[in-house]
This record gives C-alpha cells, structure tokens and sequence, in this order.
C-alpha cells in the first residue's frame, strides 16, 4: 500500500516529531511523508530513516488554488492508495486535492482544539464532509470535533499517539542536588501558557527555596518570556535552552515535569516524560484527561490556575522517595502498555484498510 501523510511543515513541533518518528516504522507499505511548506530538522530525521520525503515549499495559506492544483497533479502522478493530512492547512489543501485526484481512502486529522471562526467552521465542515474518516488524537478531540462540526458520527476515529521506547536500562543519569529541578519542553507559543510557570517560579523564589526551571523549545514568545524572566530577575534558576533534538537528558536531569497548556491535543512531551519516569504536572486539557490519573501516575490541575499549580510543585518536593519512586515507575508503565509505535500502526493500517473490509 502507498501511503502519503501530508503535514504542513516537517520542521520542528509536535506533529512534525510524530512524522519523524513514525518514518521509524518496518513494513510491507510505501510511506511518503509530505509537507506543503518547508523542511528542517524532521526532514532530515525522516531521511535517516530511509523513507522518503517530499517538502513542496508551496504556499499553505487558506486557501491558495495554485496548491491544491500542484497536489492534486502530484497524487495523479503518485497514485497512492491514502492521502492522510493532518492540520488544518494540509488538511484543507490535502483533503481537496485528494479527493479531486481520486485517491481511495482520504483521511483527515485534528491534532488539537483549534479556535475556528464561524467562516471557518463552515469551511472545515465541508473538508471534513469529504474526508473518509478524521481522525483525533485523543477522546477529546474527538469529542470537540463531534460537538463543533456536522460530522458522521461513524466517521470519528480516536487514534494516540505513540513513543519510541529506548532501552531504559541504558540510562545512567543521576541526578543529585538539593535544588528542586523543573523542565517543560514545549514551543514557546501563547497556548503553552509557559507565563503562568514563570510566575509560580517566582513565589518560590521569593520564598528561598532553591528550584530550578528549565525551558526547552523555541516560538514566537522567546524573547518576550526571556524579558519577564528578567524582569522578574529569575536569571539564576531559570534557563532557556531553544530548541534541542536531543531532549533525553533535560527529561533525566529533572525532577518534574510540567504541562501548563490552555489547550492540547495529544502532547508529545507529556508521553515522553512520563516514559522516562518523571512526576508529570498537567492541566485538564486534551488526552492528558485519559493518559493522568491523580496521585498514581501524575496530577492533573485546572487550566490557568497559578495557586493549583504552586501547591502541586510544592507537594511534589515534600513526597517521600518511596510514594515518588511508584508514581515515576507508574507513568513509565502507563506509557508502554498504551502508547507503543506497534499498536499506532496496527490501528492505522486497520483504518486504512477499512474500505476493503
């Protein structure tokens, strides 16, 4: 089966991580992994996997004629058997040019909550109308898809989103210090609400306790939270680090992690620490709702709740070693039996598989 997962971009972000590591799969099917904007670090990360990739570089603005013209000659020329677009510009070009080209099984995917218009609304009932399925990260997704938009019930599919599991016993990182180590790892972006941390950092610094903060990723915020935090003059125990390819050792050299989001879909960065058995802090948003379950494998606090979130960091630094030992050993548990890059396939093969059954 050939099979084309078209993105916006394949840079760097949630979506374009899920891509990059998805190339990692070893199958029977062609995969072809398209973005209609430019490439970057998943790009190159799709490549290293031998799988090929295509950036168009067209412009992805909704909506632009010229795009899903050049996409819909492409899948004439490509012939694959699935077109599976995920975000809303490749959605919108994707799904119409998919369909204008016949493919057979045209499959549309909602990665969050988006904040749609009424225009737009009406515009995103009408690409998925013409979907044969679309997908959502997490129930509830799902959920907001099935309330929001005129869709066939019959047609919403929760697929999650999956980890690569690395060898654990490999890790070798202690991490011995009397400073209480915070991480996010996020883009730094409104929605991520990475300002509501930076104050709590300060009503723990203010009070003396020794805590550290550590920012990864890169967004169109960077240097307005780089200002706050000196405003604030954090400087001292709160660092930016941009975006890193690499985070395994930022999850490993921290004691918790932290989701602060308005809104998620499925959080790449939320699975990953829970793998690599970190206290996992989250708001109430997206699949954080199905992957968290309080004083087990995390804590979930409301969204844009600063109080909620400083008593939460605050009893995470009082557990004993024992009671943080199991949530840590919890959330790795939570990860594997759930989340694997073998059931994501198997789920999506079954999918794509669905007009033949």
């Amino acid at each position: 089966m050939k099979i084309i997962r078209l993105t916006t971009l394949l840079d760097f972000g949630g979506i374009e991580s899920k891509m990059a590591n998805l190339s990692s799969v070893s199958d029977d099917n062609e995969w072809i992994f398209c973005s209609l904007g430019r490439g970057g670090t998943a790009e190159n990360q799709i490549t290293q996997n031998n799988k090929k990739v295509v950036c168009f570089n067209y412009d992805y603005k909704i909506p632009s004629l010229i795009t899903i013209i050049k996409l819909f000659f492409y899948f004439k020329k490509n012939k694959p058997q699935v077109c599976h677009s995920a975000g809303s510009e490749a959605n919108f070009h994707g799904v119409i040019a998919a369909k204008l080209a016949r493919v057979p099984m045209v499959i549309s995917e909602e990665i969050g909550i988006p904040s749609h218009s009424k225009l737009a609304r009406f515009i995103f009932n009408f690409v998925y109308k013409l979907s044969d399925f679309v997908v959502g990260e997490s129930q509830n997704v799902v959920d907001n898809l099935k309330s929001n938009y005129s869709i066939n019930p019959e047609k919403l599919k929760v697929i999650s989103n999956f980890a690569l599991f690395k060898n654990y016993s490999t890790f070798n990182f202690e991490n011995k210090s009397d400073v209480f180590k915070i991480v996010s790892v996020s883009r730094l972006e409104y929605v991520k609400n990475i300002e509501g941390i930076i104050k709590v950092i300060d009503k723990f610094n203010s009070q003396k306790i020794k805590i550290k903060y550590t920012i990864v990723g890169d967004g169109a915020l960077s240097n307005e939270l780089k200002e706050l935090v000196n405003q604030l003059n954090l400087q001292n125990c709160i660092e930016f680090v941009g975006f890193q390819q690499e985070t395994q050792k930022y999850y490993l050299s921290s004691d918790l992690f932290v989701l602060n989001s308005f809104s998620e879909g499925f959080s790449n960065s939320l699975l990953e620490a829970m793998y690599y058995k970190k206290m996992c802090i989250t708001t109430n948003v997206g699949a954080s709702l199905e992957m968290i379950q309080n004083d087990k494998n995390g804590w979930i606090i409301p969204v844009n709740d600063e109080h909620e979130l400083y008593e939460k960091i605050k009893n995470c630094m009082q557990l004993n070693s024992e009671t943080r030992e199991n949530i840590e050993d919890n959330a790795q548990k939570t990860v594997i039996e759930n989340y694997s890059l073998q059931n994501h396939v198997e789920k999506l093969i079954q999918l794509y598989n669905a007009k033949n059954d």
